[in-house]
């Protein structure tokens, strides 16, 4: 019989059961259900707010990065330039140090000719003074006498003159 009390329908039964049940969901939703779906839409909304700070974030590093790289291409056309007109500079250098140099070799060139006609000039006329000094000793002996010495000085020297003139 025990067994048959729990089979059959009891309308107080179904009427507490059904009244305990809405007790019990106005309770769940009050005290469970609106804290867990309070604390789901906060957590969605965290959710919500960190992906959208992760995109700005990636945004921004994006920006960043395009920054850095304009800067850093900057950079190599500043390096490049640099050395470019470091080169320029060095070969100017060079080819003035080189200009001088050939400056210098010519001046010293013209130098070492001009030193090399006085010295011939120089040797020329002692030459020609020791000529001049031998043909007069040796006119004096050949003649023996002695005549004025500037006369055969003059004479002397207009034969030397002479053959100078025919050897050039």
């Amino acid at each position: 019989m025990a067994q048959d009390s729990l089979l059959q329908v009891s309308p107080g039964l179904i009427i507490w059961t059904v009244v305990t049940f809405l007790i019990l969901l106005v309770l769940l939703k009050k005290f469970v259900w609106g804290p867990v779906i309070a604390a789901v839409d906060r957590r969605e909304e965290s959710l919500k707010a960190m992906f959208d700070e992760a995109g700005k974030a990636r945004d921004e590093a994006g920006k960043l990065l395009e920054k850095y790289e304009q800067q850093l291409a900057e950079a190599r056309d500043e390096v490049n330039r640099m050395i470019g007109d470091g080169k320029s500079r060095a070969k100017k250098t060079a080819d003035e140090l080189v200009e001088k140099a050939r400056r210098e070799t010519l001046d010293m060139a013209e130098k070492a000719k001009a030193e090399i006609v006085r010295e011939r000039e120089k040797a020329s006329a002692e030459i020609r003074e020791d000529v001049v000094r031998i043909s007069l000793k040796a006119a004096e002996q050949l003649i023996n006498m002695k005549l004025e010495d500037a006369e055969h000085r003059e004479f002397i020297e207009k034969a030397i003159a002479q053959i100078d003139a025919e050897v050039k």
